[in-house]
């Protein structure tokens, strides 16, 4: 600010008066939403929010909002709010019973993975995304909304039912990371009211509540003037708004309205230190949480605040190289705070808490420099302008959740435009002073809140509060250096490419991909779309990786890439990359599997040349860094020292060592495979499998210019070095093992199960039987979680999954799996099993097939409309050799399935005699 008031030092008083007034003006100006959106409130008081958005075309997102949540529940109702959420999902007045779900399956809409709604301390959200083409749908999602907003049926049939299902839920939560959320959740709210209101409840109120109870809880709090119906997608607004005063207009509040109380948790301004001794807890970790209240958007002022924590956040972030060490977070109940967070082994504490705090404290006294503060401004910018050009290809899904929040916490929503424009006015302006001086308010001694975790093995290891500090004091004596930031102005290539030569080129006119033909062998698939307005998506790939080397390579093949993406290509390291690219639509990463090297990326249309140049830097020029290499592999030792006994983790490494059949290749990651690797190794590795670039496929989606793009692939690509080899991945035999195998884990505390069962073999692989294997894979969950749950009332969210590959071998895999109460494992395995039987014997039914069909045409429409999708499509097609128009034959297949072609799939492939059963008891059980 110094050098703009010395600037305007030559200009007169009142003109630099008329600056600051303008300027006093600009920060205390009140935001308004986003212009885009219509907003409205009707005489009950119920809410509404309209925007019309086309991303994606024919389809629409509905919130319906209640500022109504746990933190409202007597103690005698801790729980009632999350079991009214399920209790919506179980019968309305217009969708009695289970018809709810089973008219929106048909729809194409599925449970799960697009209705849903989540429960918090302050507020129950319901969400629902329907087409928005089909009028009658609309008005039913319409109507489905209005009916959860005061007329969903609790009985007490269905009460009973859902009550079982929800301590199902709560089961599956239990595990540390539960016990750990319990404990802490008092001490981070400070003593309040969140303290004592996690949305799951106890298990003695979810056992025992009435019909009758939840029904008060429903009646006192779900009313019009705490609700409101957002709804964004691509729709009439004038028509949404009339449809809307129609349908929730007779809403009524309650004739004794209950005062909805406003709880928030206050800072002290005393500090609190904690331990957490846990079994499953590995290593030692400390967290030091630094308090403050939790700012509202709604001014100018208040967004250049944000936007100041957000640049510093940028900075404390690339100081600690993208490690999260220190971190702002948010908490419940309105408070907020910058967080210390490390996990160390037992011996390391000391050490590792002050190597952290010694940054702090050089970013603390020392200040940031100008230079990176520069860097930021222009990423930050940069951000704000590629936001702005996809302003009218924003998903819907994220447009409407700043208007969530406005309506629960009254943060503005001043919409892209409108942030561009206070980002182009603000950020100038901001001062390197500013940000430091931020810091030190945040480094505070009031407020903080130290605690350490364990398990009761390393429990002598915990520091207790006053060590902590000490070691905190013991860095502001030790000797401070002053940190360097190196940039570098360099070409990024050593040696100037010398380009190759397009020798054919191809249409596929009915798809809209081009082939073109390189010199040197690599082939390029390039698709135009205008799905996004700056947006290019790629992928490269060959075949070979690391099944081309001996098991003793493996851990240095799998590796490789990671170790040369640390240590950087051409004339840059990895952080001088970083520092290169700030504020830039630059992104890259090679990477080596099991059967492929490629890279994976994206760009905008600008930085494209330049996204081509590294990765030709990345495949000619790869760097070697031993200090880069020694930090990778330290902080990967230490995860692993720290990963802790959790018996997941424990379920899934039997679970991968199992249906690996045991290979050397499937044994669990540990810090003996780390001191395997070595660095000369997995660089020579890594330079052998990007030697030849004649058998690699390069796939490029987006807003593509193909004639200004062929000079670019002729000059990065055709330059690529090849040698023909063009070479195939290896079989290495690791199958799921045939015959009958089961195998129990007997791990873990929590009187929780898991079960996994397995069904594989060999595969006809067409694009039929493909179609027919998914549809036996979503019938069944669909009768496997209506029988297992909602009838059973055995567990929460039963999965089905279908595995299939065609190369290295045609196979596939069927996996059933659920969690549950250790007594009912068998019970709930003999009915997944006998609902197995059912498909087989015969198929799904007409409903559950409809369903299917319906869902996979939807997600056809939707995804047919994505860069990703279109990646994703290109590059199996090309992996399975299969023809690239087959997409036009995927609606065909969809309707060609009957009941009968998916029971003679299920019954041709699905077998008893390949099947494997994996379960995780608890060590000790209590049934």
């Amino acid at each position: 600010m110094l050098i703009k008031y010395r600037f305007l030092g030559l200009l007169s008083v009142a003109a630099l008066c008329m600056f600051l007034a303008c300027k006093t003006q600009l920060d205390n100006q009140a935001l308004s939403l986003d212009p885009e959106l219509r907003t409205g409130k009707l005489a009950n008081g119920f809410t509404y929010y309209i925007r019309k958005n086309k991303s994606p075309e024919k389809r629409v997102m509905m919130y319906l909002a209640v500022k109504a949540g746990s933190i409202l529940e007597t103690d005698q109702q801790r729980g009632v709010a999350h079991f009214i959420e399920h209790m919506s999902f179980n019968g309305t007045k217009h969708f009695p019973k289970k018809e709810l779900s089973n008219y929106l399956e048909k729809s194409g809409v599925r449970f799960g993975a697009d209705i849903n709604a989540n429960t918090g301390p302050d507020e129950t959200v319901y969400q629902l995304p329907l087409p928005s083409d089909n009028p009658e749908l609309l008005n039913n999602g319409l109507q489905i909304m209005r009916d959860w907003a005061q007329d969903a049926n609790i009985e007490a049939k269905d009460v009973e039912k859902e009550r079982h299902v929800i301590l199902e839920e709560k089961r599956v939560r239990q595990g540390m990371q539960q016990r750990y959320e319990e404990k802490s959740i008092q001490l981070c709210s400070n003593g309040s009211r969140y303290g004592s209101r996690l949305p799951i409840g106890t298990e003695e109120v979810i056992s025992k509540v009435t019909a009758e109870e939840i029904r008060s809880f429903y009646k006192d709090w779900y009313r019009p003037n705490l609700q409101a119906l957002i709804v964004v997608g691509d729709i009439d607004v004038d028509q949404m708004e009339k449809a809307i005063k129609a349908k929730f207009a007779d809403l009524k509040n309650p004739e004794k309205e209950k005062e909805r109380p406003v709880y928030r948790a206050e800072l002290t301004g005393k500090n609190q230190y904690m331990q957490f001794i846990d079994p499953e807890f590995g290593g030692i970790g400390v967290e030091i949480l630094m308090k403050q209240k939790q700012a509202v958007m709604a001014t100018t002022s208040d967004y250049r605040n944000a936007l100041l924590k957000n640049l510093l956040g940028q900075m404390i972030n690339a100081r600690f190289r993208q490690m999260p060490f220190a971190t702002f977070t948010s908490l419940t109940g309105g408070l907020s705070a910058f967080s210390v967070n490390l996990g160390t082994k037992p011996a390391e504490t000391q050490p590792s808490l002050q190597g952290v705090w010694l940054e702090l404290r050089r970013m603390q006294e020392q200040g940031f420099l100008q230079t990176e503060l520069d860097r930021v401004k222009k990423s930050y910018q940069q951000r704000m302008a590629d936001a702005l050009k996809e302003q009218n290809k924003t998903a819907s899904e994220v447009l409407i959740k700043p208007y969530l929040q406005h309506f629960l916490t009254g943060n503005i929503a001043p919409g892209i435009a409108k942030e561009n424009e206070l980002t182009s006015q603000l950020l100038p302006d901001i001062t390197l002073t500013e940000i430091n001086d931020l810091l030190k308010s945040y480094l505070k001694d009031t407020d903080r809140d130290i605690i350490v975790k364990s398990s009761e093995e390393n429990k002598a290891f915990l520091p207790d509060e006053a060590t902590v500090l000490t070691w905190i004091d013991a860095v502001y004596s030790a000797p401070l250096s002053p940190f360097v930031d190196e940039v570098q102005d360099l070409p990024l290539l050593k040696k100037a490419p010398i380009p190759g030569k397009i020798t054919a080129v191809e249409d596929y006119g009915k798809i809209g991909v081009q082939k073109i033909i390189l010199s040197n062998g690599v082939t390029v698939w390039l698709k135009k779309t205008n799905f996004q307005n700056d947006q290019i998506l790629f992928k490269g790939l060959a075949e070979g990786g690391a099944s081309l080397y001996a098991d003793a390579d493996h851990q240095n093949a799998i590796n490789a890439a990671n170790i040369v993406s640390v240590s950087g290509a051409g004339n840059y390291s990895a952080e001088q990359l970083s520092k290169l690219f700030t504020g830039r639509s630059v992104q890259l990463s090679p990477f080596v599997n099991d059967t492929y090297q490629g890279f994976s990326g994206g760009s905008s249309k600008e930085e494209l040349a330049t996204t081509l140049e590294l990765l030709n830097a990345y495949f000619t020029e790869p760097r070697k860094d031993q200090e880069a290499f020694d930090v990778l592999i330290g902080r990967t030792k230490e995860q692993l020292a720290n990963k802790g006994s959790s018996p997941a983790q424990v379920f899934m490494d039997t679970v991968s060592l199992v249906l690996g059949n045991y290979h050397v290749r499937k044994q669990p990651q540990s810090i003996k495979n780390i001191n395997a690797v070595k660095l000369d190794r997995a660089y020579d590795i890594y330079k052998e499998r990007f030697s030849d670039a004649s058998g690699f496929n390069f796939f490029f989606v987006g807003n593509i210019d193909l004639e200004t793009m062929k000079p670019l692939l002729e000059k990065y690509l055709g330059s690529l070095p090849s040698k023909g080899l063009k070479e195939k991945a290896r079989d290495l035999n690791i199958n799921i093992p045939a015959g009958r195998i089961a195998k129990t884990v007997y791990n873990g505390m929590a009187q929780k199960s898991s079960v996994m069962l397995v069904y594989s073999g060999s595969f006809d692989y067409s694009f039929d039987n493909t179609f027919k294997m998914n549809a036996i894979a979503d019938a069944l969950k669909i009768s496997i979680t209506q029988r297992l749950r909602d009838q059973q009332g055995g567990t929460y969210t039963p999965n089905v999954q279908m595995s299939m590959t065609k190369y290295l071998k045609s196979r596939f895999s069927l996996t059933i799996s659920f969690d549950c109460a250790p007594q009912n494992v068998d019970k709930l395995i003999v009915s997944a099993q006998d609902e197995l039987n059912k498909m087989r014997t015969s198929g799904p039914s007409a409903e559950n097939l409809q369903k299917f069909k319906a869902v996979s045409k939807s997600g056809l429409q939707t995804g047919s409309t994505n860069n990703g999708y279109w990646l994703d499509y290109l590059v199996s097609r090309n992996i399975n050799k299969e023809p690239i128009t087959q997409f036009f034959d995927y609606e065909s297949a969809i309707n060609n399935m009957t009941v009968q072609s998916i029971k003679q799939a299920a019954a041709t492939y699905i077998q008893d005699k390949n099947y494997v059963k994996l379960v995780l008891m608890p060590e000790k059980t209590n049934y």
